[in-house]
């Protein structure tokens, strides 16, 4: 009886560890370049978080944005997040938007210029949207 209770011990002990050890993040030293990365990062989830609202009005104001819609799918497939800063559900800061797409295998500087196209590609459909939005000025022709 002891030795089956040891037993199973054992194997409840090997499960939680395995189950654990199943997200693998990579480690790797935080460089200059990571840090500028991870906050051009954190400005593009600001703005991804902008637009969510931005399509709520646009929906309920009946206003047709498929071909912005299309390419926020193929941003929401590209974003990445940094390494080393991988986000925690545990934060305090919780955010309406994730990422949970793997991450590639860039030097740190690959990184950072990645995270700046990202950043370039989100602010550009976020001012699209703003036009979208803005009431329209009447021309008068004289």
């Amino acid at each position: 009886m002891k030795r089956s209770l040891l037993y199973s011990f054992f194997i409840l002990i090997s499960t939680v560890f395995l189950s654990c050890s199943g997200h693998k993040h990579e480690h790797r030293e935080i460089t200059p370049d990571l840090e500028e990365a991870n906050s051009i990062h954190q400005s593009s989830l600001d703005l991804r978080e902008e637009i969510m609202e931005m399509e709520k009005s646009l929906r309920d104001s009946g206003i047709d944005y498929t071909n912005l819609k299309d390419e926020l799918k193929i941003w929401d497939k590209d974003i990445i997040e940094v390494p080393g800063f991988e986000h925690s559900h545990d934060d305090e800061h919780q955010r309406k938007y994730h990422v949970h797409n793997p991450s590639k295998p860039f030097s740190d500087a690959e990184h950072l210029e990645y995270q700046k196209v990202m950043l370039d590609e989100i602010a550009g459909i976020h001012e699209r949207m703003k036009v979208l939005l803005a009431p329209k000025v009447m021309e008068v022709e004289g």
